[in-house]
C-alpha cells in the first residue's frame, strides 16, 4: 500500500498566503503538516423536537431522559425537585403525568414498527436499529442488492442503465457488523450517521476502494488512506457503500466517464426519472444512485455547479457548503480556488447529519481554519419547521427566467415561503454581472492543483501521473482530448496570473454580496439552481465565485400544463444562498420550506425488490375496537407465604394506545410488590410508583414512533411476594389511557383477583433428638434438638414420660425423680420459623432405674517431687457398694486401667510431678451389677 508522500511546493505556498482566499493548494505543505484527523465525534440529533424536555443536560433526548422523568412521576410545581424536571412539562399544567412521559417518549430516536427502505431517512434508520428492527449489515446488504439489481439493468422498461456506481464496496457488509456491534455494546450509535450506508463521488480517497476521479487511466489508484472527509464520516460509524460515478476529473455536467471500461470507450449515468436524460454532473453518479435508494446518503463535490445540478435534475438536496468548511485533502482536485465536498441526500435532514460529519480543521487545507468557532455542535439543531417565519429573501431579478418551469416554479415558491411568514423581494447588488460571468478555474488550475494531488496521494503504480501521461495512457473520455491538450500546457505564471485576478473577484463579489445583503437585512438569497436538465444562465456561479454557502432544494416539478417536451413530474430545484459559514441557517430555512411542501417523488422506475429487503417487522392484527374488556389473573392462586406470584392485566381491543396510567390496590398486609418486576408484552418503557401502602401506579409508554398498541394486549405483569397467610385481593382500579395525538379517556373499576395464602411447610428433622446423660433418680438428662432442613429455626422442648408431658419440664435438661423409676423418659421437640407451620420430632426414649452412682477423691492436694497417695470412693444411692473397675486419667494420661474396686474404693499412687500446679484427675467407673457407668473429674494441686 502506498504511504501518504510529502511534497513541498514552496512557490504555491507564497502565492496562497498572499490571498484572502488562504491556502488554496491543499497539501502544499504536508512536510510541515499533521496527518489528517477525523473530526470530532458528532453530537446527537439535535433538532428542537428531539431535544426540548432534555433533563439530563447532554443536549438530546435519550432513554435515560425519560427514566429520569419516568421516575419523577407525581411531582408538582411546589415540589423541591421540580426545577430538574420542569422541561418535560411539556402540557404545562405543573405536574409530571403520564402524559409527560408519552410525550418526551414520542420524542426518542426509536421505532419498533414496520420499516420501508424506499426513502427512508437517517433517523427512520436509526430508530428502526435502535429498537432493533433492523441492522446495519440487513440495510448494507439491502442497498447492495438494489445495486446489483438496479444499476446496470436495462430492459424493455429500462431503456439505458444508470451506470451511478463505479465501485461497490467488499468491505462495507464487515463495517456494518462492526457498527451493529459498537451499537449494541454502547446502547446506541456513535452518531447519526452510524450505521448507515453512504455513496462517494469517486473523487474521494478510500483507502479500501480504488479512486478513479472516473478516468480508466486510474483504475489501479489504490491509495493507502481516507480523504479527510471520508474519515469524518468512518470515525462517526458511516458505512462506506460504493463509490460513484462522476464526469471524468469532475468537469463536465453529464457525468461522462471512463473508468474500467475499454480504451476510447465512455459511458454516460442516466437520470432515474427519465432514462434518456443525464443525471447532471459532475456528481451525477451520486445524484442518481441517491434518488433511486441505491444508497442512503450521497457525497459530491462542487466547483461549478456539481452538487447542485444533480441535485437538481434528481429532485434531491445539495450542500455546497463555505471554501473552508471542509477539508478537500485526499479529493481529486479541479480548481481548488472554487472546490468544496458536500452531502447530496434525499432531505435536509440527511445533508444536516451528513455534514456534522465531515466538518474540521485540517492542516492539510489550510483554508479550514477560518472555520474556528463558527461550526454549531450539530447542524441538526437548526431543523425547525418554522425557520421560515419573519424572515427575508431577496433575488436579484436576472438570475429567475421570465417564462417557462423554472420561472412557474420560482414563483409559486415565492408565494408558499410568503404563505409561511417570510417576505421576498428583489436585490440589488452592486456590479452583480462582474461576479457572475466569472469563469470557472478549471481551466487554468486544474493542471497545478492535479499535480499537487499526484504528489501526495496517487499510487505509484499509477504511471499516468501528469496530463501528457493522462493522453499517453488512451484510457479517458474521448471527448476530453482537447481539454487535456488545452489545460495541460498552462504554466506556472499563467496560473499565478489567474490566481491573483480570480481570488480578488472572489473575495471583492464576497464583500459586494454580504455587504447587500446586510443592508437590505436579507437573511439570504433565493434563484432557481436549474432548468428541467438544463443550466440557467450563469445562476450557478455566484456561490463558487463568492465562496459562500448555497443549498439546493425541489421547489417542484413539470406539469402537464407546461407543455414540456421532457414529460412530467420532472424536477426543478431552488437555491438559497447565504452568508460565509452560515450553513445553519441556510439548513434550518430549507428545511421548513422543505417540510411545508414536500415537493421530492421517488422514481417508479427502481421500486423496492420482491422480497423487500431488510424485513419488516410483523403487524398486529386489530381486534374490534367497540369494546375494550379487561381481565385481572394470577398465575397461582393457590400459595404459600414467601411464593411470588405474578398478576396479569390484560385487555382486548386496546387501539391507538400509545400510553396509559394504570391504578392498582393489593393488600399490603399480605403481600408486597416486587421492584422492577413489571413487564408488557408492549414494547417500549415502564415505570411503577409505589403511591403509597397497597397502592401501585403504573405509567408505559411505546418509545419514539413507534406504531400505538392494536388488538390484545397485555397492560402489565406484576409480581408481588406472600407474606402473610390469608386471602389477599388485588385491584384493577383504573386506567388513563393516552393515545397517539396525546388526547386521553379513562375508565375506572376494571377487575380484581383474589390470591390464597397459606403458611409455609414446617422444618423436618434430618436428625432426630437426642436424650441423654444419668437417668437414675436425681441424676440430670440433657436434651439435644437435633438438626433441621431449614436455618433459623427456634426450638422448644417438653419433657415426656412414657409420651405425656411432664408439667413445667419444658428446658433442654430434666432432673430425674424417684416417681419417674420404672417408666421411659423422651422428649417432644418442636421447630418454629416464622411464616411456617411449626415442625415436632421426638427423642430416643431411656428407661429410669433406682440406682445413681457417686465419685469421690481424697486427698486432691500434693507436694512437687512426691508420689501422693489416692483414696477414690465410689458409691450407688439407694444401692450396695459398687463393684466393677475404674480408669484414672492424670494430667490427661491414663495412669490406672481397669483398677478393681474393693468394696466401692480403691487406692493408688499419683506420679510425682515437677512443676506446681494444678492438673486434672479424671475418673471412669465401669461398674458391675445394677449400678450406672459414671465419670467424673477433679483437679488435683501440687505445690511446694
Amino acid at each position: 500500500m502506498l504511504s501518504r508522500r510529502t511534497v513541498a511546493k514552496t512557490a504555491s505556498i507564497a502565492l496562497a498566503t498572499s490571498l484572502s482566499i488562504a491556502a488554496l493548494a491543499v497539501g502544499a505543505s504536508k512536510a510541515e503538516a499533521d496527518p489528517p484527523a477525523a473530526p470530532a465525534t458528532s453530537a446527537g440529533f439535535l433538532a428542537p423536537y428531539y431535544t426540548k424536555g432534555d433533563i439530563t443536560g447532554d443536549g438530546q433526548l435519550t432513554r435515560a431522559d425519560l427514566d429520569a422523568l419516568g421516575a419523577a412521576l407525581g411531582t408538582v410545581s411546589t415540589d423541591a425537585g421540580w426545577s430538574a424536571v420542569s422541561a418535560a412539562d411539556y402540557d404545562g399544567d405543573l405536574s409530571i403525568t403520564a402524559t409527560d412521559v408519552a410525550d418526551l417518549s414520542r420524542r426518542l430516536l426509536y421505532d419498533d414498527g414496520p420499516f420501508q427502505l424506499l426513502e427512508s431517512d437517517a433517523v427512520e434508520m436509526q430508530k428502526a436499529m435502535n429498537a432493533g428492527v433492523v441492522t446495519s449489515v440487513q440495510l448494507t446488504q439491502a442497498y447492495l442488492d438494489r445495486i446489483a439489481a438496479y444499476d446496470k439493468l436495462t430492459d424493455d422498461t429500462h431503456s439505458r442503465a444508470l451506470n451511478s456506481i463505479i465501485t461497490a464496496s467488499s468491505v462495507a457488509l464487515e463495517a456494518a457488523a462492526a457498527s451493529d456491534a459498537a451499537r449494541a455494546a454502547n446502547g446506541g450509535p456513535r452518531s447519526m450517521v452510524d450505521g448507515i450506508p453512504i455513496l462517494l463521488k469517486d473523487n474521494y480517497d478510500t483507502k479500501d476502494m480504488p479512486t478513479t476521479a472516473g478516468c480508466g487511466c486510474w483504475d489501479a489508484n489504490q491509495t493507502s488512506d481516507d480523504a479527510f472527509m471520508v474519515n469524518g464520516l468512518r470515525s462517526d460509524g458511516a458505512i462506506i457503500l460504493g463509490k460513484a460515478t462522476l464526469d471524468e476529473f469532475a468537469f463536465g455536467f453529464v457525468s461522462e466517464y471512463s473508468s474500467y471500461l475499454p480504451s476510447g470507450t465512455s459511458k454516460l449515468v442516466a437520470s432515474p426519472y427519465r432514462l434518456a436524460s443525464t443525471a447532471g454532473g459532475s456528481s451525477g453518479g451520486t445524484g442518481a444512485s441517491i434518488a433511486a435508494n441505491l444508497g442512503a446518503i450521497g457525497f459530491g463535490t462542487d466547483t461549478g455547479g456539481s452538487i447542485r445540478v444533480p441535485s437538481s435534475y434528481n429532485q434531491l438536496v445539495g450542500i455546497r457548503p463555505t471554501v473552508g468548511l471542509a477539508s478537500r485533502d485526499g479529493i481529486v482536485p479541479l480548481a481548488l480556488s472554487q472546490d468544496t465536498g458536500g452531502p447530496i441526500a434525499r432531505s435536509v435532514t440527511d445533508a444536516a447529519i451528513a455534514l456534522d460529519s465531515v466538518t474540521g480543521v485540517d492542516p492539510n487545507d489550510p483554508v479550514t481554519s477560518g472555520q474556528s468557532g463558527k461550526v454549531p455542535t450539530s447542524y441538526t439543531s437548526y431543523l425547525d419547521p418554522k425557520a421560515l417565519t419573519g424572515k427575508k429573501f431577496g433575488y436579484v431579478a436576472s438570475m429567475v427566467p421570465t417564462s417557462g418551469v423554472p420561472k412557474r416554479l420560482f414563483d409559486q415558491a415565492v408565494a408558499k415561503l410568503t404563505e409561511l411568514g417570510a417576505t421576498v423581494s428583489p436585490i440589488t447588488i452592486p456590479n452583480i454581472s462582474a461576479t457572475l460571468n466569472e469563469g470557472s478555474g478549471s481551466t487554468s488550475e486544474m493542471k497545478h492543483d492535479l499535480d499537487i494531488y499526484i504528489a501526495n496521494h496517487l499510487n505509484p503504480g499509477v504511471t499516468a501521473n501528469t496530463m501528457q501521461g493522462i493522453i499517453d495512457s488512451g484510457r479517458y473520455v474521448p471527448s476530453r482530448l482537447s481539454t487535456f491538450n488545452q489545460r495541460k500546457v498552462i504554466t506556472p505564471t499563467q496560473y499565478a496570473s489567474w490566481m491573483a485576478s480570480h481570488t480578488n473577484v472572489i473575495n471583492t463579489s464576497r464583500a459586494t454580496v454580504t455587504a447587500a445583503m446586510d443592508e437590505g437585512a436579507y437573511d439570504a438569497l433565493i434563484y432557481p439552481s436549474a432548468g428541467v436538465y438544463t443550466t440557467i444562465g450563469t445562476n450557478l456561479r455566484l456561490s463558487p465565485n463568492t465562496g459562500l454557502p448555497a443549498v439546493s432544494i425541489p421547489m417542484g416539478q413539470t406539469i402537464a400544463a407546461d407543455n414540456s417536451a421532457l414529460g412530467t413530474g420532472l424536477g426543478v430545484n431552488l437555491e438559497f444562498l447565504g452568508r460565509a459559514y452560515d450553513e445553519g441557517k441556510l439548513i434550518g430555512l430549507t428545511y421548513a420550506y422543505e417540510q411545508a411542501t414536500k415537493w421530492r417523488t421517488a422514481p417508479s422506475l427502481y421500486p423496492a425488490l420482491a422480497p423487500a429487503a431488510p424485513p419488516v417487522s410483523p403487524t398486529v392484527a386489530a381486534a374490534p375496537a367497540s369494546v375494550e374488556p379487561y381481565t385481572v389473573t394470577v398465575d397461582d392462586n393457590d400459595v404459600k407465604i414467601g411464593d411470588t406470584v405474578e398478576i396479569t392485566v390484560a385487555t382486548t381491543g386496546a387501539t391507538d394506545l400509545y400510553a396509559y396510567d394504570l391504578d392498582l390496590g393489593f393488600d399490603a398486609s399480605k403481600l408486597s410488590y416486587v421492584a422492577g418486576s413489571a413487564t408488557t408484552d408492549i414494547s417500549g418503557a415502564t415505570y411503577v410508583d409505589e403511591t403509597g401502602s397497597g397502592d401501585l401506579h403504573v405509567v408505559h409508554t411505546k418509545l419514539g414512533t413507534s406504531p400505538a398498541t392494536t388488538g390484545q394486549a397485555t397492560l402489565v405483569k406484576l409480581k408481588f411476594k406472600a407474606k402473610k397467610d390469608g386471602t389477599a385481593t388485588v385491584t384493577a382500579d383504573g386506567i388513563r389511557k393516552i393515545a397517539t395525538d396525546l388526547t386521553t379517556s379513562t375508565e375506572s373499576t376494571l377487575g380484581s383477583v383474589d390470591v390464597a395464602v397459606a403458611l409455609l411447610d414446617p422444618a423436618v428433622a434430618t436428625t432426630d433428638p437426642l436424650i441423654e446423660g444419668n437417668s437414675l433418680p436425681g441424676g440430670v438428662m440433657t436434651a439435644k434438638g437435633g438438626t433441621w432442613d431449614l436455618d433459623g429455626v427456634t426450638l422448644g422442648y417438653q419433657w415426656l414420660l412414657d409420651g405425656l408431658p411432664i408439667a413445667n419440664a419444658t428446658g433442654t435438661s430434666y432432673t430425674v425423680k424417684k416417681v419417674d423409676v420404672g417408666h421411659k423418659l423422651s422428649v417432644r421437640v418442636t421447630a418454629s420459623l416464622e411464616d411456617h407451620a411449626d415442625g415436632v420430632a421426638t427423642s430416643n426414649k431411656v428407661a429410669v432405674t433406682k440406682f445413681g452412682t457417686t465419685i469421690a477423691v481424697f486427698p486432691l492436694k500434693g507436694k512437687v517431687n512426691k508420689k501422693p497417695g489416692i483414696v477414690v470412693a465410689t458409691g450407688a444411692l439407694f444401692g450396695p457398694k459398687v463393684t466393677g473397675a475404674i480408669d484414672v486419667y492424670y494430667a490427661g494420661v491414663l495412669i490406672k486401667d481397669e483398677l478393681v474396686l474393693n468394696k466401692g474404693t480403691a487406692g493408688f499412687l499419683l506420679p510425682a510431678k515437677s512443676v506446681a500446679g494444678s492438673y486434672p484427675l479424671k475418673v471412669v467407673l465401669h461398674p458391675t451389677g445394677g449400678t450406672a457407668s459414671a465419670s467424673k473429674t477433679f483437679t488435683f494441686k501440687v505445690v511446694r
